[in-house]
């Protein structure tokens, strides 16, 4: 790559000589306006017209433009398209040109301010208004304005979109100044698209920059979006259908990110990104890069997408087969038709890849010793980060392999023994030590481990023992616990069931029981939950399979006490549950005791929640190097939950320790690819399902019965991810600089001798006093020397300057009950 030395606006840069001049000025901190060029598009690259595009069901074909040549103007062929004109520059003293199409060459002299300058981009920028609504943009009251009451009696369809005073075009406008001829925006009657997913196509707002055609054309690859000219007009449309499935959209959203008016945006209610992250990696506790890992096992490269998973999620198999998704919840596919299958992908990686030698990485031995109490989710999770960032780590754990509630709680048909061995192997290889059969508390103490000079301690020892119903009945023959009758099972030591059996409870653990009984010889199951069907716990996932299996699921309703004969269970005594929650969120259920139930059980399982063994109370706050992780610390969760908090605690214990805390372990390099491609039926494409073993037949054992997807299944599926992460890594389009600037004396010889309005603030940018005059320089000048005591300063250019002025200090009147500074009310008149 060559540079050449440019000098724009009297300082000289060196440049790469493949940038325009508007780039370049970008680059350097130099702000020029434009709305057609952007930081993803190549402003040199030929745009060719289409031959019609759709508007939903309105089709507008080509016409072709008498004010441009032929060539610029024929289908296919087209060498260049209509620009917005408001990047206009000077360059070596010429006529105001293109700055965006305009490329650097060397000794180029570049002016970018002058009012030739600003009065060419005000004529360019009154066209592009001439179709597009900016009754707003003008308004006096435009801030904080609903749209929805307009003082100004301007028609509903003159008034700018549900963007104002965050679109693009606003901002610019401002920046350049609107020309008060202006000619008034007349609507064309282009019907605003609405119900299709996931976007708005309002056509009727578009300024045909053609930012969206050719991202999707150049940059994505996809091509459904095309432009042709009509009636003296760019009209912007989808090409190959009326709809964007039609169209195949991929549904990626560049388009709309990079829209600058509001003709293209999301639904209202649609968070495209949040944090400037895909919505599934974001909802996932512990952030895993889902779509990068989708788009290495659509392209075959599941090792890799193994390794990517490992480096949040440590546990890759166990939550495979038995993480609640929530990613899959808020996956914008399912507006579409139906959420990725992002769980079942992990799962499907985890199997092939699993067993493959396993490259280690770790940074250097630390030489510090970190004990972990519990085996569990957040322990294991605590114990890898800890171990790939170089330190020593001991599992300390009452039973005799770790896993904690993963084995005892979580039946083998949902996670198998097999699956959570092979993800331990990976903690193994990096160094874990274990010592089993102890209990905190009972066989060691936390000086115990001091003794043994552990620089620092987690403990995460879960919520192993079940929560009582406190009611009279719970000892009676034939009522036990979820926890227990599930531990029995893992174990091979549960006994079967007599029916009719009751479960009680609405979460996983309440499900989980229930299927069990259904394996246990149980042929007439029912779960009794307080929650409605849209408050229960338990996934969706769990539900259906449940209910496949024939168990029944009475919603709201509590437990008032038990039947019995001769000491065993005979029936359980309902009570109508008018509502679980309190206004605050809180669990507080409520009663309706005169509607009540009485429901026949022969064995009754009680599934409401968990609790510690021991009592954690005196190791919260125990001193500085210890700390509390998982369900200890959070009460009950879920398995990606505990692991997120675990991995919370290791990186405080990391910083504890002299770390930085999050430390890159993993070879994976997950540079964004921009491009797609064209996928014909995209959106069409609905969501894999894994083979199931029939209900009749798979309650016959503990076996796992819903199949790992195929390797063409799973790499099909994981090409249905809309790439949302591909929208957050898009450039921004660069905005107007700030308009407040510095107030002294080297900022008067930067303001222009001009019409206007000067606006002076505090240093928290409340306005102290607004002043109109034929030259805003001199006016601030003045006001400099008079000793007026402000920090910052903002103008606005006007020949209407008294209006403008009486205009802004009204605004300030209404929004703050005064006149700024408390000048006199005289000053309004």
């Amino acid at each position: 790559m060559n540079v050449v030395k440019v000098t724009i606006d009297d300082d000289e840069f060196t440049v790469p000589d493949t940038l325009s001049v508007r780039k370049a000025a970008l680059k350097n901190g130099i702000y020029i306006p434009g709305l057609c060029s952007h930081p993803e598009l190549n402003p040199f690259k030929p745009f060719n017209w289409s031959e019609a595009v759709w508007q939903g069901d309105r089709r507008v074909e080509h016409e072709g433009n008498p004010a441009l040549s032929p060539s610029e103007t024929a289908v296919g062929v087209g060498e260049d398209f209509p620009h917005c004109e408001l990047c206009l520059v000077s360059v070596n003293d010429g006529p105001p040109q293109r700055a965006c199409t305009t490329g650097v060459e060397e000794g180029m002299r570049v002016r970018t301010t002058g009012d030739d300058l600003t009065a060419a981009r005000r004529e360019s920028l009154k066209k592009i208004l001439a179709n597009h609504p900016h009754a707003c943009l003008t308004c006096a009251q435009r801030e904080g304005c609903s749209r929805t009451d307009c003082s100004m009696n301007v028609p509903v369809e003159e008034r700018c979109c549900e963007l104002l005073g965050r679109c693009e075009i606003g901002k610019v406008a401002d920046y350049i100044g609107i020309p008060t001829d202006t000619p008034a925006y007349k609507p064309a009657g282009i019907p605003v698209i609405g119900n299709e997913p996931l976007f708005v196509r309002d056509y009727e707002i578009c300024i045909g920059c053609l930012r969206c055609v050719r991202i999707c054309r150049d940059v994505r690859g996809v091509d459904i979006l095309g432009a042709v000219l009509s009636g003296n007009r760019v009209h912007v449309g989808s090409v190959g259908g009326p709809t964007l499935s039609e169209a195949d959209c991929r549904f990626c959203g560049a388009c709309v990110e990079v829209c600058p008016t509001g003709a293209l945006r999301d639904q209202t209610g649609l968070e495209p990104l949040v944090d400037g992250r895909a919505p599934c990696v974001a909802a996932c506790p512990l952030e895993v890069d889902i779509p990068g890992y989708l788009d290495l096992v659509s392209r075959g490269l599941e090792r890799e997408a193994l390794e990517l998973i490992r480096e949040r999620a440590v546990l890759p198999g166990v939550l495979g087969y038995a993480c609640f998704h929530p990613c899959e919840d808020v996956c914008r596919h399912g507006r579409i038709n139906e959420a990725a299958a992002i769980c079942s992908v992990k799962r499907y990686v985890s199997d092939v890849a699993g067993d493959e030698p396993t490259v280690i990485r770790k940074r250097p031995d630390s030489g510090r010793h970190v004990a972990i109490v519990g085996g569990g989710p957040a322990g294991l999770a605590a114990a890898a980060e800890l171990l790939r960032w170089g330190h020593s780590v001991t599992i300390f754990d009452r039973d005799t392999e770790l896993g904690g509630m993963l084995r005892q709680a979580i039946p083998n048909f949902r996670l198998p023994n097999e699956v959570i061995d092979r993800d331990l192997k990976y903690l193994f290889d990096l160094g874990l030590k274990t010592r089993f059969g102890l209990s905190l508390g009972k066989d060691f103490d936390l000086a115990d481990l001091q003794t043994e000079r552990f620089d620092a301690i987690i403990i995460a020892v879960g919520l192993a023992e079940p929560v009582s119903l406190g009611i009279p009945g719970e000892q009676l023959k034939g009522v036990q616990s979820g926890l227990d009758l599930l531990h029995q099972a893992a174990l091979g030591q549960a006994e079967n069931l007599d029916d009719p059996v009751v479960v009680i409870g609405g979460g996983s653990v309440a499900v989980d029981a229930a299927m069990t009984a259904r394996r246990l010889g149980a042929q007439y199951v029912t779960i009794v939950s307080l929650e409605s069907a849209e408050e229960l716990h338990a996934s969706r996932d769990e539900l259906e399979v449940a209910l496949e299996e024939g168990i029944h699921i009475m919603h709201r309703w509590g437990v008032a006490g038990f039947e019995s004969d001769n000491g065993n269970v005979m029936a359980v005594k309902l009570k109508r549950c008018t509502r679980v929650f309190d206004n605050q969120g809180g669990f507080n259920p409520q009663y309706d005791e005169t509607v009540s139930e009485n429901l026949i059980a022969a064995t009754v399982i009680t599934a409401i929640g968990q609790r510690s063994a021991m009592q954690l109370k005196p190791y919260f706050g125990a001193g500085p190097g210890v700390y509390i992780a998982g369900d200890a610390a959070t009460g009950p969760s879920s398995i990606v939950a505990a692991m997120a908090d675990g991995r919370r605690a290791a990186v405080e214990a990391d910083r504890y320790l002299g770390g930085s805390g999050f430390k890159k372990t993993t070879g994976v390099e997950t540079a964004v690819d921009p491009f797609l491609g064209k996928e014909p039926g995209f959106a069409e494409r609905t969501r894999a399902k894994a083979d199931r073993v029939e209900p009749a037949e798979r309650v016959k054992s503990m076996d796992i019965f819903e199949a790992t997807f195929s390797t063409e299944a799973a790499r099909a599926e994981a090409a249905r991810c809309l790439r949302c992460d591909l929208r957050a890594s898009l450039k921004k389009a660069p905005l107007p600089p700030d308009p407040w600037h510095r107030f002294d004396a080297g900022l008067i010889d930067e303001m222009p001798a001009s019409e206007g309005v000067v606006i002076l603030a505090d240093g928290a940018r409340r306005t102290l006093k607004i002043v109109g005059s034929a030259d805003i320089k001199s006016a601030a000048a003045g006001l400099l020397a008079d000793g007026f005591e402000a920090a910052v300063c903002r103008w606005e250019l006007d020949p209407m300057y008294t209006r403008r002025e009486s205009e802004l200090l009204q605004q300030h009147l209404q929004e703050h009950g005064e006149i700024p500074g408390g000048d006199d009310m005289d000053d309004l008149f």
